[in-house]
């Protein structure tokens, strides 16, 4: 009897991924979706088709091992949500997935929680990319903070307690 390693589970579970890709289709779309969703308030524009494709060339360039667990969190918030909107996440309206941050995945336990992970892939794609000015939200005294037209005003929190308890802040 020979035991699967998680590897091997993963690459026989998670949706087949083309040649010299490091995402399938499917769990493209569900980044591209959390990035649309979580990226209203950063203090420069990014696409987000632009972040899913930088996080896609981090895992490709740097023939990342654990890109099947980033792959299986990918797949997980696609397919959690089914239960209670009746949709995969990629396929909710922009609404329905802010509120179902703001309801569900931060600040949540269990599987929920596991979710609040794709906030770090969000913010990897969007602050790797070469558009990002050298010191990010840094202004000039006096100077208005520039933001999109018709933007929220809250943001989503990009950190829970739990996710900063016991680091030293500064």
């Amino acid at each position: 009897m020979s035991w699967l390693t998680l590897d091997e589970l993963a690459y026989r579970v998670l949706p087949q991924v083309a040649p010299s890709r490091a995402l399938a289709d499917s769990e493209w779309r569900t980044l591209r979706a959390a990035a649309e969703t979580l990226l209203e308030s950063l203090p420069f524009e990014i696409a987000p088709e632009q972040v899913a494709d930088n996080v896609e060339r981090f895992l490709c360039t740097n023939r990342s091992k654990p890109a099947w667990r980033s792959r299986a969190l990918l797949t997980l918030l696609e397919w959690l949500p089914l239960g209670m909107h009746g949709r995969s996440f990629s396929r909710l309206t922009a609404g329905e997935r802010r509120e179902l941050f703001e309801s569900r995945i931060v600040g949540e336990r269990g599987l929920w929680s596991v979710c609040a992970k794709i906030r770090y892939l969000v913010l990897m794609g969007a602050y790797g990319d070469d558009c990002v000015p050298a010191k990010p939200g840094a202004s000039v005294p006096g100077d208005a903070r520039p933001t999109r037209p018709g933007q929220r005003r809250r943001s989503l929190p990009l950190a829970n307690s739990s996710d900063t308890a016991g680091r030293p802040q500064g």
